[in-house]
């Protein structure tokens, strides 16, 4: 039989049962288990199967009582399985699960110490956490709150090493100090992760050691679109995810705290709406339509979730800026993160009453975030620009197949001249784009070209990549457009919205597309196809009539009347037929 059979690494959700291999009849290696729960109603069996010396049980239930069996090959007990082995008189051990609720922080420590906890157990994901009365918690972990898992705070948890990442609408997290680094008579740009339930506002006097003087505060004042010229006092309030800047007279550590009154009252909460606005009548001052904004949750903040999220908000070029101690530095959102309590500027393409978002799914440590519309691609980008005697501006194009079909992230004055001469931009279900990602090619994009005046316009195609072909669609003409092509052309004053026409296909031969694949793509008249070696090309009206043959796989039906019609596309692979309307 086997034996020293023990229960180890008991938990709400699963224990550990391990034995030792007594003295095995005919040469038996391997043991049957079983467990049983135990309850009111009887037993039941949950779980058989074989192992050597152990197994770790999962998925059970906090506070239930089980009975494990140990069998040991060959003996007189009946039959089991579909082998004709026999075992013999099981070795039996009984356990219960651990209660979610009691883990208690019984001494002052960090997090992952054990003997910070009650039972020298730490917290696992499970259940509710309390902290007692005198005791500080220092969170050096990401610690993520599920509906499994609420925190009460008795005490302090003091988040200045770790995350805290809340999934759910619970709030009860009592006494929460944030604390970061501060290095003396230098600017830091900052903001709280807290908010009071009347106003959505913190006071000042929650900072520490603001309220002591050591240091000096600077609010951003709407009004004048520039920096307050006066300190700012203890009693200030200042609205849930917007930044201010501070002057330290030391060096240590700045400490927001929700619970800064004598007689231990929380008057704030940490942020933990799914959606925080900040709204604010921004003015053009200082280069810009500026809002001052900071990381309102006590997690990083991911730069390229908070940018796709406010996308359409009309941010000046998609990007933040971040303060990094002497100045602010332009990020594009690809990549990085905003510390806890990190303030940040945006600035908007016009002045007025602008909007931005948080949400909770911008945390880097929120679970299974994929809330961002495409992600880089890493397949090069067309480039190309639009020229004139005063003007250069660029626009982009890239197939994506993360993308959303028309997607971009960028908005459309980015790439705007200064001086409103030449103002090319792409028009997809009515959003003004200048660099675009599509998930689907062949593709049309509408170039707007606008201008103040009659004037000579150039494209210029100053990068095409492999695997691309691209065509200029100027009313009735094509043009193939090769890398360093250059097209000239007079256009009026005014939008000249349905002149041109950007073709993307995939350059047949280079393409990643099966050689067996047709895709007839058409756009306004403008006929798009993608296949190898195409023989011939017919259009056909509702009578059976062939209207138009051709050979090319771009062409533009202008001599038909509207209505629909049938294309047929002959290959060396086959041939494909597919309805098109003309308009």
């Amino acid at each position: 039989s086997p034996t020293n059979v023990t229960v180890t690494n008991i938990t709400p959700l699963q224990a550990k049962v391990s034995w030792r291999q007594g003295n095995p009849h005919l040469g038996g290696l391997l043991f049957m288990y079983e467990i049983t729960e135990l309850s009111g109603e009887g037993t039941t069996d949950i779980e058989v199967g074989y192992s050597e010396t152990s197994k770790t049980f999962t998925n059970l239930k906090p506070e239930t009582q089980y009975m494990v069996s140990i069998y040991e090959q060959c003996g007189e007990r009946e039959q089991a399985g579909s082998n004709d082995e026999y075992y013999g008189t099981p070795i039996t051990i009984t356990f219960t699960t651990s209660s979610p609720g009691n883990f208690v922080a019984i001494n002052t420590g960090t997090w992952g110490n054990t003997t910070t906890w009650q039972d020298g157990r730490i917290p696992n994901g499970i259940g509710t956490i309390t902290i007692n009365n005198g005791v500080t918690v220092t969170l050096d972990r990401t610690l993520v709150l599920t509906e499994d898992y609420t925190l009460t705070n008795n005490g302090t948890l003091l988040i200045n090493k770790g995350e805290l990442v809340n999934t759910t609408d619970n709030n009860n997290l009592g006494n929460v100090r944030i604390s970061f680094t501060a290095t003396q008579d230098t600017w830091k740009f900052i903001g709280a992760p807290f908010t009071s339930v009347q106003d959505s506002k913190y006071r000042l006097e929650s900072i520490e050691p603001v309220r002591n003087s050591d240091v000096a505060v600077v609010l951003y004042d709407y009004s004048n679109g520039a920096w307050s010229n006066d300190w700012a006092t203890i009693n200030n309030r200042v609205p849930q995810a917007e930044g201010f800047f501070a002057w330290p007279f030391y060096n240590g550590t700045i400490t927001f705290n929700n619970d800064y009154n004598t007689d231990g009252t929380v008057d704030y909460s940490l942020n933990n709406s799914d959606i925080i606005t900040v709204t604010r009548n921004v003015i053009n001052s200082q280069g810009g339509n500026w809002m001052s904004l900071a990381n309102p949750y006590p997690a990083k903040l991911d730069i390229a979730r908070f940018l796709s999220d406010n996308s359409e908000a009309g941010l000046q070029g998609g990007v933040t800026y971040n303060f990094n101690g002497s100045t602010f530095v332009v990020t594009d959102g690809t990549s990085g993160s905003l510390p806890v309590c990190e303030g940040f500027f945006v600035n908007f393409s016009n002045s007025g009453n602008k909007s931005v978002t948080f949400k909770k799914t911008q945390m880097t440590s929120y679970p299974s975030v994929s809330n961002t519309k495409s992600k880089t691609a890493q397949n090069p980008w067309i480039e190309m620009s639009l020229v004139n005697k005063r003007d250069k501006v660029k626009f982009f194009f890239v197939r994506n197949p993360l993308a959303e079909q028309g997607y971009d992230k960028y908005d459309a004055n980015k790439l705007f001249a200064t001086t409103g001469v030449a103002e090319p931009y792409f028009v997809t279900d009515g959003m003004n784009l200048v660099k675009e990602e599509v998930k689907e090619l062949p593709y049309y994009a509408t170039l707007n070209v606008r201008s103040e005046q009659d004037t000579l316009m150039t494209f210029v195609a100053d990068k095409i990549p492999e695997g691309y072909r691209v065509s200029l669609i100027d009313g009735e003409q094509t043009i193939e457009m090769n890398e360093g092509s250059r097209y000239e052309t007079n256009i009026s004053a005014g939008e000249n919205a349905d002149r041109f026409k950007l073709l993307i296909q995939n350059n047949v031969g280079l393409n990643q597309v099966s050689q067996t694949d047709i895709t007839i793509t058409n756009s306004n008249r403008h006929v798009a196809i993608s296949a190898e070696a195409i023989s011939n090309v017919e259009v056909f009206n509702a009578l059976g009539q062939r209207v138009y043959q051709t050979k090319a796989s771009t062409f533009t039906l202008s001599g038909v009347q509207s209505g629909v019609y049938v294309v047929r596309v002959s290959t060396a692979k086959g041939t494909k037929s597919q309805k098109i309307v003309v308009e």
